[in-house]
């Protein structure tokens, strides 16, 4: 009988050495949606981990961990927090939602404290590629651009050291290794947004000459292009395409990753912001890039996109509202449309809603304009939560199933929120309309 009871005893001291603890309280709480949105290391899915939150915003949870989370996503409502949780610890922690926007409002007492005020401004500033690009460096030459890349990277590699916990230093210390020669690689792109023009400087050749990414695996390389393929257009569609793909061709050194890397911006670009003033740019990429199994997707892409451009007829595109009534464009014909494409699990689409309520309140009972927005969520209960959650007052509608692969496949949005301008007949104003956050009633109608 002790033999048992010693048994279940340490099943129970297991159970429990596997459980972290982590409470605190939510400052501003009222009411919001709260969990960790967490990968799992087997099936390589994302799965919740619900945070229960009294009124008073004081949480106090059991996790069951899958493994050591050094960059565990705390959601509150709109508000992503970069957090360092792992298994069979206990955390206290305190966020701060009352600045709208603001995910750099948390701490961590006591346990945990030095892992995730390094994760906190790692992932906000240094670690993040947009937030890096604003951290607005000296690009006057790359011998002080590289100073100034190689002493925040230093920095960070000294606060890891004074952190003493090996298994959080063995997971930022390569990622700082990365971040650094990404962010030297991205010099003449920011040197092109900031003085529209292509660098000619001697140090950024050598450093290419020595050939930075010579240790990276085939699988790496192509994570390191895409991303650059992504961070290159910090100026948004007024990015100077044929430029860009100049730089791209002049900063690779094998003919076969500079293809890949050229594709991946025109891709991208086309993907994002459509073909708009992209002929130049088209026309030498294919005079550039020989290979079939590179240009053969662009050039598909790059002629549908073209059906995209302002004067255009905007594809058919199926949808229903909440009582499942069929709608589609031609229902709004006769009113220019300001359409959003959103879904519920898109955080940055969630943070558009207010100001769109704003808009829609300054453009009141418009006959001439309407607003409607369509979610491309796949499952109709994500939706509905959605909006319950949410509470939008405009028009709401879900794709159905074509209407998804029209979007996708015809419309080629495959990264929201996206906005679209249609006129009154149903010809395309823009396919990548400003965000209502960057826009007002009297722009959107300038724009008409």
């Amino acid at each position: 009988m002790n033999r048992i009871f010693v048994i279940i005893a340490a099943l129970c001291l297991l159970v429990s050495c596997n459980t972290t603890h982590f409470s605190g309280r939510i400052i501003g709480y009222n009411g919001e949606f709260t969990e960790f949105f967490l990968l799992d290391p087997e099936t390589n899915e994302y799965y919740e981990l619900p945070i229960e939150v009294a009124e008073d915003g004081s949480f106090d949870a059991k996790l069951k961990l899958k493994q050591n989370e050094y960059r565990a996503a705390f959601f509150v409502d709109k508000f992503l927090f970069n957090t360092c949780v792992e298994r069979a610890k206990s955390y206290t922690a305190e966020f701060d939602i009352t600045e709208e926007g603001v995910e750099t409002n948390y701490r961590f007492i006591g346990e945990g404290e030095a892992e995730n005020a390094f994760t906190r401004d790692y992932w906000n500033g240094f670690g993040l590629d947009y937030a890096f690009l604003k951290m607005d460096l000296d690009v006057s030459d790359f011998k002080t651009y590289q100073a100034a890349v190689e002493g925040i990277a230093a920095e960070y590699s000294a606060r890891l050291e004074q952190i003493q916990n090996p298994g959080f230093s063995q997971h930022y210390a390569p990622l700082l290794e990365e971040r650094k020669d990404k962010s030297l690689y991205y010099f003449p792109y920011i040197y092109l947004s900031k003085t529209g023009q292509l660098q000619n400087d001697a140090d950024y050749q050598a450093y290419l000459d020595a050939d930075p990414l010579a240790g990276y695996s085939e699988e790496e390389l192509s994570n390191f292009y895409n991303i650059v393929a992504q961070v290159v257009f910090v100026d948004g569609p007024q990015t100077d395409m044929l430029k860009t793909l100049q730089i791209a061709k002049s900063s690779c050194r094998d003919d076969l990753w500079q293809d890949f890397f050229m594709t991946a911006i025109m891709l991208t670009r086309m993907q994002i912001y459509g073909a708009e003033d992209m002929d130049q740019a088209y026309d030498y990429y294919r005079a550039e890039v020989l290979d079939e199994s590179f240009y053969g997707q662009v050039v598909p892409s790059y002629e549908a996109a073209r059906m995209l451009s302002k004067g255009g007829t905007a594809p058919e595109i199926e949808f229903v509202d909440k009582d499942n009534n069929t709608f589609a464009l031609a229902n709004f014909k006769g009113k220019a449309l300001y359409i959003d494409f959103w879904a519920s699990w898109c955080g940055p689409c969630c943070e558009e809603i207010p100001y769109l309520e704003k808009l829609v309140a300054e453009l009141g009972n418009d006959p001439e304009l309407a607003v409607i927005s369509i979610s491309i969520d796949e499952r109709r209960a994500d939706w509905e939560k959605g909006l319950e959650r949410e509470k939008p007052t405009w028009p709401q509608f879900l794709a159905t199933e074509a209407g998804l692969k029209t979007i996708s496949e015809i419309y080629q949005i495959n990264s929201i929120p996206r906005f679209v301008l249609l006129d009154k007949e149903g010809k395309f104003i823009t396919i990548n309309a400003p965000r209502p956050s960057d826009l007002s009633a009297a722009k959107l109608k300038a724009l008409l």
